[in-house]
């Protein structure tokens, strides 16, 4: 009876393991936009087109991260409510927005929505609706992106 528990405690730690590699692995894109975005002139003809790749990604991922807690809101045995389902639409939308809105407002709004999300992501962890290691990748990755679209609205306004 006792490897049932170590070998959950051993799977969990290989999935952790996984979503952090995974999560870092997607931060990259970010940076690296971000990274060269900050590093061409205004009058780039690359500088359109990364702004297009960086609005597009963090639009993805912001949907991403929703999908996540539209999963979460579904274990209701874990607390999740129909309330959480309809809140884990809103970063899709404010993805979609902020796509949409003008250069560098829409890196605010990226910032402010990767900070929301991030800080509800972490409360659920604490609630006990996630995993608690997905609370510590989450503020690490809130911190690393929010950083990233407060550097590209920097670098474009």
């Amino acid at each position: 009876m006792d490897e049932k528990p170590s070998r959950h405690a051993g799977q969990e730690a290989q999935t952790e393991r996984t979503a952090r590699f995974l999560a870092l692995f997607g931060y990259v894109p970010i940076l690296v936009l971000v990274l060269w975005l900050v590093g061409i002139d205004a009058a780039d003809p690359a500088r359109e087109p990364t702004l297009a790749l960086l609005e597009s990604y963090c639009a993805i991922i912001l949907s991403f991260l929703g999908g996540i807690r539209w999963g979460l809101g579904m274990v209701f045995r874990n607390g999740g409510s129909p309330r959480d389902l309809i809140a884990s639409c809103v970063p899709p939308l404010v993805g979609w927005a902020a796509v949409y809105a003008p250069v560098p407002y829409a890196f605010a709004l990226f910032a402010v929505a990767f900070a929301a999300q991030g800080a509800w992501d972490n409360f659920a962890a604490h609630a006990g609706m996630a995993p608690r290691w997905y609370g510590r990748l989450r503020i690490l990755l809130t911190v690393l992106v929010v950083a990233a679209m407060v550097l590209a609205f920097v670098a474009t306004a």
